[in-house]
């Protein structure tokens, strides 16, 4: 067996993760990654979705991840609202779209974890890790990614 540093991972099955994504594809497959990796997993649809599973569940959730853009209310707009009902709540940002498109949406700190699809089980992980340990440098956001030709 491989010797792990005590500290570079979060115990999975310790930590609770929401995934809100309007693409029922994107939540299963994560869902599945996640699950499968030890995590107790959560899922929303939609904003509302999300807030009634944060006000509703038995024990505290570790971290969300959402989608940036969504029908309705953007991740942008949920995430604010997240942060009023459960301060310091841990985000993990992913999308599909460009940087331009990201900015728009409203999400312009550079310090923000951010997962770009498609992604692989290893990057996935790799950024749940990086939230839940709240080091946003193991993950930082390159405004470069998806950029089209």
């Amino acid at each position: 067996m491989p010797d792990r540093p005590i500290l570079s991972r979060p115990i999975a099955g310790a930590q609770t993760i929401l995934v809100v994504d309007d693409v029922r594809i994107v939540r299963q497959v994560t869902y599945r990654i996640l699950s499968e990796s030890g995590y107790r997993v959560f899922e929303a649809a939609s904003a509302a979705e999300a807030l009634e599973v944060l006000g509703t569940a038995r024990r505290p959730i570790d971290l969300v991840i959402v989608d940036v853009v969504m029908p309705g209310v953007s991740g942008v707009s949920l995430v604010r609202r997240i942060h009023e009902g459960w301060p310091g709540m841990k985000i993990l940002y992913m999308s599909a779209y460009q940087a331009e498109v990201l900015v728009r949406e409203g999400l312009e700190r550079p310090n923000v974890i951010f997962l770009a699809k498609p992604f692989t089980r290893d990057e996935l992980l790799g950024k749940v890790t990086a939230a839940l340990l709240h080091q946003p440098e193991l993950a930082a956001v390159q405004p470069s990614v998806r950029r089209s030709t």
